[in-house]
């Protein structure tokens, strides 16, 4: 053996060494797409290729991913072309899903995930964060729980009102518009059904229910995001504001008989059910029903 192959075994002998010791070595890192949980019992251990939108299409991606909570079946299925289709397509998960930047796979460190991402709309949408915060639906927002007072009802958070992956555009986009305008159950109407149900007045509620794209949803008369009692002075229905409200659809001078009819907006019903006439003819029709209904 030649001096040079003698000097160089040592060398080759180090270096086989040192390389044995770098898998362990870098496997202290602690690489945020790398997790090894315990689901139901089960180990999983995966690398995710990127912590962006792709990576999370991994799992996202697949119809069949669902989860038995609560005895009913959930879905965590996102559809990308329906997210690729919104105002969101450029935006990474985890800009709306804040929480889970460093911890995928997730892990119950993300207890109130539903409530971050709902709530992260403000990140980007300040103004509309600001007049949300001033309105009727208001709520402090601490760490992602919605704190509300003790006996106050669950305040809704962006989400609720405006959907997740399947938000449509709005802004300079008439369709969006449209879609938004025929959706006010969605919106509204689930979490205030005496209203829903009373806001069938002939000109505006039962046109609306009936899909008149002229009709009136509820914001155009309440407002959007800065939403206020009737009885404050700054909401859109109140008394001293009833009249530039009425008058953004009815052209011209609104008259105290605009101002009047606006009771019946959504009292229309009570009206008629106030009225013997009225009342007698709906016992007749009740009793004509159920003899030939027979």
């Amino acid at each position: 053996m030649s001096m040079l192959q003698q000097t160089r075994l040592p060398l080759m002998l180090a270096c086989v060494i040192a390389l044995a010791f770098v898998p362990a070595a870098f496997a202290q890192i602690d690489d945020p797409r790398t997790h090894v949980a315990d689901v139901n019992g089960y180990d999983v251990d995966f690398t995710l290729p990127t912590a962006a939108k792709a990576g999370c299409l991994v799992c996202h991606g697949d119809e069949n991913l669902i989860r038995l909570r609560e005895d009913r079946i959930v879905s965590y299925y996102v559809d990308a072309e329906e997210l690729d289709a919104g105002p969101h397509a450029g935006v990474q998960c985890a800009g709306c899903h804040i929480d889970f930047a460093f911890t995928a796979p997730h892990t119950r460190e993300s207890e109130d995930w539903e409530n971050v991402a709902r709530s992260a709309c403000k990140n980007c949408h300040q103004d509309q964060n600001r007049a949300y915060g001033a309105g009727v639906h208001r709520g402090d927002i601490d760490n992602g729980d919605r704190v509300a007072e003790p006996d106050a009802i669950d305040v809704p958070l962006c989400g609720d009102c405006h959907g997740g992956h399947d938000i449509v555009t709005i802004t300079d986009d008439p369709e969006g518009q449209r879609a938004m305008h025929a959706d006010g159950w969605t919106v509204c109407g689930r979490c205030h059904e005496d209203y829903w149900d009373s806001y069938y007045d002939y000109y505006h509620g039962r046109a609306y229910h009936r899909g008149a794209p002229d009709a009136p949803a509820c914001w155009d008369c309440h407002g959007y995001h800065d939403v206020y009692p009737s009885s404050d002075r700054r909401s859109m229905v109140h008394p001293d504001n009833l009249a530039a409200t009425c008058g953004a659809c009815h052209l011209g001078d609104v008259n105290e008989g605009y101002l009047q009819y606006a009771e019946l907006i959504h009292g229309q019903r009570d009206v008629l059910q106030a009225n013997p006439l009225y009342s007698l003819i709906q016992r007749v029709s009740s009793a004509v029903t159920g003899v030939f209904g027979r």
